[in-house]
């Protein structure tokens, strides 16, 4: 009877969190589309032109990924972003100076750099809210205007929503996107694309794939006063999994007067922590989703029962060593006050909360795998989208050289910026954390169901509202009860992805 409670529990905190919203020229023939796969990077010497010069950190020395683009010269091209304030602008610093802010310093030195290289000039234009930023691409590509903005930045689905109405140019098209570059983590792109077209992405022309990701942040010191070893080297093999969390956590439960509850200001402690708006990517980090990809990048229906009952009971028998807290932030004031062993989170959150606590010296972990069925990490991720308006497709060629050029310089310098102001300790002292991150960023996946909702039907029907579930055979039921109508959805969002193009020649 305690599984049963426990798994509506946890089942109905995931219910919420499908509504919400989260929240940075190589040879063409040598080019890969979204949805071919990829190959790591090759390093190479770093130009003495393109290195910053002034946020130089200790962290051990890191290979240089080049972007293999020529040099030419731009004319003073102007590059206007759109964006919105609330959100960040995450791609050219914001302020064409410094600011003594790591970051944005970085951003500066890196945008600096592309800005010479290229002869260009930046311009921000503020978008306002995300539906006002929406709104004005949309009135932007309908009046005709030419030219008015390189690129924008911002809501995740509704930029999804504006690049069905055919708003913006498709990616794969430009001659200077080299989607087997690092900067282009596969799992985004497959979160964006169908069938190799793309028309937003999320990349890492910003940082802000970085932050949105999902990630376990654990007590140090909890960890060697319970004489346990931090599972790094499990982690490095890919051998982490969720039955492995929670024997940690059982370890790290502390309840002293063995009351069933946990009182930290009496010393008591948790075995892991999360909030309540946090499920949506632990599902992904799971490989729990309704919608997947199949060889041709083509979506398909993919939500698998029992893996989703497999993945809600593993969280039960988690959450019996800890909580789900409903109450905002809760989650993070335990952790503070050193009452948990472990805290899912986000790198956002991290960054944002987390590095604050002088109290706590923290490591990172990779969100554990489901179980052997799963073959290497993904770390659930929210993210903003970027597209390059379909009215400016005539100066294609200078956009996507100045996206790829600062991609470039962000995966190679801001990444690692972010990694220093997101750990207390200096990197160099903290080289499994680093090692951690990295794992964390090349395992960004964002949920291709979520971004396509309005498409698919709703989010009610794309999430499938797992958390209504507390058997296996009634979360069967209830899926097959929808599965038809996701099936037909997805089967017509791919007829309507593919009527874009013919959409945008009749504009």
């Amino acid at each position: 009877m305690r599984k049963i409670i426990a798994l509506v529990l946890l089942l109905c905190l995931t219910a919420a969190l499908f509504a919400s919203c989260g929240n940075g020229t190589a040879d063409p023939a040598e080019t890969q589309k979204p949805g071919q796969g990829q190959e790591t990077g090759t390093a190479e010497s770093q130009p003495e032109s393109d290195r910053p010069s002034e946020t130089e950190t200790d962290a051990p020395a890191r290979d240089y990924i080049a972007d293999g683009l020529r040099d030419e010269d731009f004319n003073k091209f102007v590059f206007n972003i759109m964006y919105s304030p609330a959100r960040g602008l995450m791609v050219i610093n914001l302020e064409d100076a410094q600011t003594g802010d790591l970051i944005e310093d970085t951003l500066y030195e890196c945008s600096s750099a592309v800005a010479e290289r290229f002869n260009i000039l930046y311009e921000r234009t503020d978008g306002g809210d995300d539906h006002g930023l929406a709104d004005k691409l949309e009135a932007s590509v309908l009046s005709g205007t030419k030219n008015e903005f390189a690129m924008t930045i911002g809501h995740d689905y509704l930029s999804v929503r504006n690049s069905m109405k055919g708003y913006y140019a498709d990616l794969t098209e430009s001659d200077a996107f080299d989607f087997s570059k690092p900067w282009w983590p596969e799992k985004n792109l497959q979160s964006t694309s169908i069938g190799g077209r793309m028309y937003v992405a999320s990349s890492y022309v910003s940082y802000s794939p970085m932050t949105g990701a999902g990630i376990l942040a654990f007590n140090k010191k909890m960890m060697a006063d319970r004489n346990l070893e931090a599972p790094y080297e499990e982690a490095f093999d890919r051998d982490w999994y969720m039955e492995d969390l929670i024997q940690y956590a059982a370890r790290g439960h502390n309840d002293a007067d063995a009351d069933g509850t946990i009182d930290i200001d009496a010393g008591e402690q948790y075995g892991f922590v999360m909030g309540s708006m946090a499920a949506t990517g632990f599902e992904r980090s799971m490989d729990v989703v309704p919608v997947g990809k199949d060889s041709e990048d083509m979506p398909e229906y993919a939500l698998d029962a029992e893996r989703a009952y497999t993945m809600l009971e593993l969280l039960g028998r988690l959450l019996e060593s800890g909580k789900r807290f409903d109450e905002n932030n809760s989650q993070f004031e335990a952790f503070k006050n050193n009452g948990a062993l472990f805290l899912y989170t986000s790198t956002r959150d991290v960054y944002r909360k987390v590095r604050t606590y002088v109290d706590v010296t923290y490591g990172f972990l990779p969100v554990p795998m489901l179980d052997e069925s799963q073959t290497d990490y993904i770390a659930g991720a929210s993210d903003m989208l970027w597209g390059v308006p379909q009215t400016s497709v005539d100066q294609f060629h200078q956009i996507s050289t100045i996206i790829e050029a600062l991609s470039c310089q962000c995966y190679n310098y801001v990444v690692p910026a972010f990694y220093e102001t997101t750990l207390q300790t200096k990197l160099s002292d903290a080289e499994e954390d680093i090692k951690v991150l990295d794992i964390v960023r090349d395992a960004t996946a964002m949920p291709f169901a979520y971004f396509f909702g309005t498409a698919l039907g709703g989010l009610d029907i794309a999430m499938a509202e797992l958390p209504r579930q507390t058997t296996a055979s009634g979360l069967s039921s209830y899926i097959a009860a929808r599965e038809a109508t996701l099936i037909r959805n997805i089967a017509q969002l791919i007829d309507d992805f593919y009527a874009i193009e013919e959409l945008q020649n009749h504009a």
